[in-house]
């Protein structure tokens, strides 16, 4: 189960380079922390929540350094800088999932990820590379919309709403778009294609 307080490891000490009043108003956000934790969690998905707090934070610091306290409430302005950086971040996973489906033989850095992306369930998958064969060959059986909203869904955990936030379509849609997916991936026919594949020579 994964820590609930995580966020305290992206805190940090108090920044000793603010006035005292930027310091007052970091001090204000801070004690909101995990507040903002949960929100983050709940729309990018906890295993992205404490990267999207991090960013966040350098930008507020960096606006109390270089231009001092807000006008506005600095839990809003906070805020406003978290639901930035989320759907930055949702923004960059939608594309790296279209461009792993167009072209896999280079898209994602991390090995883990491609390796995870596919070995749920389907195939014993040992390295990045036969990660990469095996999703272009389920790009073979899934449509595009299937593949995108499969990817984001079991490589990334987003939930369904915020899939369809960023790929332009609705929830029902998404869930319409996984649920075919799941299906077609529990086909004995493309089971046993996965299977042939495994075995099979590159």
């Amino acid at each position: 189960m994964r820590n609930r307080r995580s966020y305290q490891k992206v805190l940090g000490e108090p920044p000793t380079d603010l006035s005292p009043a930027a310091l007052k108003q970091w001090q204000q956000v801070q004690s909101s922390a995990s507040s903002f934790h949960r929100r983050i969690s709940a729309r990018v998905g906890a295993s992205h929540a404490d990267d999207v707090l991090a960013k966040a934070q350098v930008k507020w610091h960096d606006h109390l350094r270089r231009r001092g306290p807000v006008q506005e409430s600095p839990l809003a302005y906070f805020a406003k800088i978290c639901h930035n950086e989320g759907t930055d971040l949702l923004t960059a996973m939608t594309k790296l999932a279209e461009q792993y489906i167009e072209d896999t033989s280079s898209s994602l850095d991390d090995e883990s990820q491609r390796v995870h992306v596919v070995k749920n369930g389907l195939t014993d998958i040992e390295n990045s590379d036969q990660a990469a064969r095996a999703l272009k060959l389920l790009g073979s059986e899934l449509s595009h919309r299937e593949l995108t909203a499969w990817v984001l869904r079991e490589m990334y955990e987003i939930d369904c709403a915020t899939i369809a936030e960023h790929t332009q379509t609705t929830p029902a849609a998404v869930r319409q778009s996984m649920k075919r997916a799941r299906d077609k991936l529990e086909s004995p026919l493309v089971r046993k294609r996965l299977r042939s594949w495994e075995l099979a020579p590159e």
